[in-house]
């Protein structure tokens, strides 16, 4: 069964191009989104050497493995509303553009790569009417594996 290491999920889960965008954005501002751990990568994170799980924090994101979370913070300017999706994370060079809609307060995308192995992955997030905070949930399927990644993400004042 072949492993994705969190680090390419969270790339991919966030992934998105400046030209392929919702017309449904967030409000600009600091925001903190916090994702379950999925149940087949709890005990690697519960055995992570504590120098790894440093490592993260350095890079911003806070890993909770007792809670089974992941927490980071990001900030939106206006001018980033276009790329809002990508949540900080560098566009994959090997993934196509992806397919997104929105309907209501319901953003819906579909992506597919190509490397480092073959996956798509299809994101529902739904905004409250505020815009000020949305549940996500990512189902993510790469060749012979399979994950569903959920969280939530709310704003938390200005842009520091």
């Amino acid at each position: 069964m072949l492993k994705v290491s969190m680090q390419s999920i969270a790339a991919l889960a966030f992934w998105s191009c400046s030209t392929c965008y919702a017309a449904l954005n967030p409000q600009i501002g600091q925001w903190e989104s916090t994702s379950e751990i999925p149940a087949e990568q709890k005990a690697m994170f519960q055995n992570m050497p504590p120098e790894a799980l440093q490592q993260m924090q350095k890079s911003g994101m806070k890993v909770d493995p007792k809670a089974g979370s992941m927490t980071s913070t990001f900030c939106i300017k206006e001018e980033q509303l276009a790329d809002w999706h990508q949540m900080g994370q560098k566009p994959q060079q090997n993934c196509e553009k992806p397919q997104i809609s929105d309907s209501g307060n319901v953003v819906k995308m579909n992506m597919v790569c190509k490397k480092p192995h073959a996956s798509k992955m299809q994101s529902i997030i739904t905004f409250n009417s505020a815009r000020d905070a949305y549940q996500f949930e990512h189902h993510i399927q790469s060749e012979n594996h399979a994950m569903t990644m959920r969280g939530r993400a709310k704003r938390i004042g200005n842009c520091k």
